[in-house]
């Protein structure tokens, strides 16, 4: 822990005196910022799915029956799986956004 008088005026020993007690450590937590870049994670989520939706209608027209494996040609199963991948990323950061927005306000 550093010692306040000896830090740099400024940050630095704001970052000190904030520190040297816990109920000090209170920071604005950007409510509004983190619900737009959680509705902006929402949209992409919602353009990959419907990409994913799109991608089933033609795997099926093209072979009803792929939708039903995963053992399929690396021609015909890499789209998907690329774009599933592009979905988890996704998905864990939406995760990561909505988890950090609801715990700055516990019910």
């Amino acid at each position: 822990m550093q010692v306040v008088e000896e830090c740099p005026e400024g940050y630095p020993e704001l970052a000190a005196f904030l520190d040297s007690d816990e109920n000090f450590m209170l920071y604005r937590r950007f409510g509004f910022v983190q619900a737009r870049v959680l509705l902006e994670k929402q949209d992409e989520l919602r353009l990959l799915e419907e990409r994913l939706d799109d991608l089933d209608k033609a795997m099926r027209r093209k072979d009803e029956d792929s939708l039903r494996t995963r053992d399929l040609s690396e021609e015909d199963g890499r789209p998907r799986k690329e774009l599933l991948g592009k979905i988890e990323t996704k998905f864990c950061e939406y995760g990561n956004r909505k988890y950090h927005l609801l715990s700055a306000h516990p019910q």
